[in-house]
């Protein structure tokens, strides 16, 4: 009972985190991350203003003229997912306080999930007070995705409590240990490295208005190169994960590894049509949404694995 308890609690603050990364990405392609201008409220209210005759008028430091209704309920949203994200990690960690204390796994990536998604609730107050810091964004983005990880792990590993067959006949060897490694760590670089192309070219963006999008990506386009270099090592270590899990009878750490494969290709795709349509929003809310799963998709594969016996 209990194990089916957490795995459903962990499954479900999972989906909701990912949920949440779609939103947040919405927010910023959207150019809604000030549509409410202060923090926890929106326009001095707990609940946004419809109308700008809803706005209180003794805020200081607010503009009732830069009130946008669409901007305000797309970050109110935000925030709003956000804190069901927090009660649902909370309830989460609970579980797993009064269940599973003997379960270092499950505790300790509970624990782990909530530390981060206060964190993060707090960073979220300071991209608002920071006036939209590129950095702090991306740095918002990254804690982000730690959480998916340490989420996926939980969930995949209260999943086989529950489910005692083999997920792989596969044996985690050193050599698809590291390689499974060097692929989560070369993922999230890569997100890394395309949030800080992202900020560069919004700071650029400010100082020189009259830049073209054209401009502004001949701008960032060392940073481009290796980013597209990254992007086809990613390619090549997935392809050679592919002939590693060749002999996968129980089918599913291979269905985790050509899907890995094809996401990377979509994501390559997307990246290329990015810079030929000039980076238009839609596509790079789906680029960085799609590469954040990869992220946690890498962790459940890691651990659908039995460990080689020495």
């Amino acid at each position: 009972m209990a194990n089916k308890l957490f795995f459903r609690s962990a499954l479900i603050s999972t989906i909701l985190s990912y949920l949440l990364i779609f939103v947040g990405g919405l927010v910023r392609v959207s150019g809604s991350g000030l549509g409410c201008p202060d923090w926890p409220k929106c326009f001095g209210r707990w609940i946004p203003p419809t109308s700008i005759e809803q706005i209180p008028t003794n805020i200081e430091n607010i503009d009732p003229l830069a009130f946008n209704i669409v901007l305000a309920w797309i970050e109110y949203g935000n925030r709003m997912l956000g804190v069901i994200v927090g009660f649902s990690i909370i309830i989460m960690t609970v579980i797993a306080v009064l269940y599973f204390r003997n379960n270092s796994k499950i505790l300790y990536s509970a624990l782990w999930s909530l530390f981060l998604v206060g964190a993060n609730g707090w960073l979220g107050a300071i991209v608002v007070s920071s006036v939209l810091n590129p950095y702090i964004v991306s740095l918002h983005m990254i804690l982000a995705l730690f959480l998916v990880s340490v989420l996926s792990y939980g969930t995949i590993e209260s999943y086989k409590l529950i489910n005692f067959s083999k997920l792989s006949n596969i044996l985690l060897s050193k050599k698809i240990s590291i390689s499974l490694i060097a692929l989560w760590v070369l993922i999230v670089v890569e997100i890394l490295l395309g949030t800080g192309i992202r900020a560069n070219i919004e700071l650029i963006a400010i100082d020189h208005p009259t830049y073209s999008k054209e401009d502004l990506l001949n701008a960032v386009n060392s940073y481009k190169y290796l980013h597209s270099v990254l992007g086809f090592s990613l390619l090549f270590l997935s392809i050679y994960l592919c002939y590693l899990f060749k002999n996968d009878f129980l089918g599913l750490s291979k269905q985790l590894v050509y899907f890995i494969l094809g996401m990377i290709l979509f994501q390559i795709f997307l990246g290329e049509l990015m810079i030929f349509f000039g980076l238009p929003e839609l596509i790079r809310l789906f680029h960085t949404w799609g590469s954040s799963w990869l992220v946690g998709i890498i962790i459940i594969l890691y651990n659908t694995l039995q460990y080689e016996q020495s």
